[in-house]
């Protein structure tokens, strides 16, 4: 699944699809304790030797305790299996879009089909709690996904459900998914990216600050800024100023420019203004304009005087095309207006307004071309 395809999810189930309770989660706590009682239970055999018992009952459950971990979340061999977990604060809702249906959802998500798109709206409602799937085959993952605790799904055979799990298991479970092929990492990853707990976090950070990750960098990058928050942001921001590769730097600036953190403007403003870069700074205008902060007009103005690279100021005039509603048009004719301003400066907004088909933009050029 692309990033910007996804929703979030707990499911009513329909069709052959039904829930049978499956036993599984938090296995290992019986076999711990009892592990544990017979490690105690042991009678010393000559004076003298408690302490060296003692240290090997505390390392006899530090592996067992490790062990436990590891195998916290138990799915089936075959089928599709379900379980729900917490989801991270503002998570929106998941569901499955078809450009069919009255608001683009669709009536019901297929989980085996091959075609369904699925993701969030601007207005879905935040959750609490999202509903994971899998689809198993002789013990190996085929397929993940996840939705909201309202969206409706089916599939071919009966979903299997686990009920409540920990959101840290569920995430170390996610975690040994993402080495899966590129289908199944981006579910895997969005799915992740939706889980409440430190967990999905580190994995996300650490993902996105390993040099030689390639792409899934990238994509961490942008699941930490579109769905964690001002949390996810801290975790970018060293990247968004420090990282030898530009191309990172980038990328941290989009993935901020997506989140809805209140700092999110100051951060790619900074950018803008001060990286090396040229290319990232030429970027770093056009993510502030599309983060919604009210200052990009004032800001992109300035740096028409200030900025000593061409690539960037014209970039910075483009930015100023994508302004929202008619503030676009205005601001690029006042830069076509200001004669203090390089006519080459003046020709890029001319050229950007010319591409606007709004009635301000064309009335406009009708008076000054006649």
């Amino acid at each position: 699944m692309s990033a910007g395809e996804h929703e979030r999810g707990s499911a009513i189930r329909s069709g052959r699809a039904t829930r049978e309770p499956m036993h599984g989660i938090g296995s290992s706590e019986r076999p711990l304790a009892e592990s544990a009682g017979r490690i105690g239970a042991r009678k010393t055999a000559k004076p003298g030797s408690n302490r060296l018992q003692f240290g090997w009952l505390r390392i006899a459950l530090l592996l067992v305790c490790a062990g436990a971990s590891a195998s916290d979340l138990v799915l089936p061999k075959d089928g599709w299996v379900s379980w729900r977990v917490a989801a991270v604060e503002g998570a929106s809702d998941w569901c499955c879009f078809s450009g069919d249906h009255p608001g683009g959802r669709a009536p019901i998500c297929d989980l085996d089909s091959r075609d369904s798109n699925y993701g969030g709206r601007d207005a879905s409602p935040s959750i609490t709690h999202m509903q994971l799937y899998a689809r198993m085959r002789d013990g190996k993952v085929e397929r993940v996904r996840a939705y909201g605790p309202d969206c409706p799904v089916k599939a071919r055979g009966t979903i299997k459900d686990l009920g409540d799990v920990d959101a840290d298991a569920s995430a170390r479970w996610l975690t040994g998914q993402l080495a899966g092929r590129k289908e199944r990492f981006s579910d895997a990853l969005a799915a992740l990216a939706i889980h409440a707990g430190s967990t999905a976090e580190n994995e996300l950070a650490r993902m996105a600050s390993t040099p030689g990750e390639g792409e899934r960098r990238m994509d961490a990058l942008f699941w930490l800024g579109h769905a964690r928050g001002d949390a996810g942001v801290r975790r970018i921001e060293p990247l968004l100023t420090a990282d030898p590769d530009p191309k990172v730097r980038q990328h941290a600036a989009f993935a901020i420019s997506q989140s809805n953190s209140a700092r999110r403007g100051d951060l790619v403003l900074r950018q803008a203004q001060t990286d090396a870069s040229e290319e990232v700074r030429s970027q770093a205008w056009f993510w502030l304009v599309q983060s919604g902060d009210p200052r990009s007009e004032a800001e992109l103005r300035a740096a028409l005087r200030s900025e000593t690279s061409q690539q960037v100021r014209h970039q910075a005039i483009f930015a100023l095309s994508q302004l929202p509603d008619d503030r676009g048009v205005a601001a690029l004719i006042d830069v076509i207006e200001d004669r203090q301003l390089q006519i080459e400066e003046r020709k890029q907004a001319l050229f950007w307004l010319g591409h606007s088909e709004t009635e301000q933009a064309i009335a406009y050029l009708d008076r000054v071309l006649r």
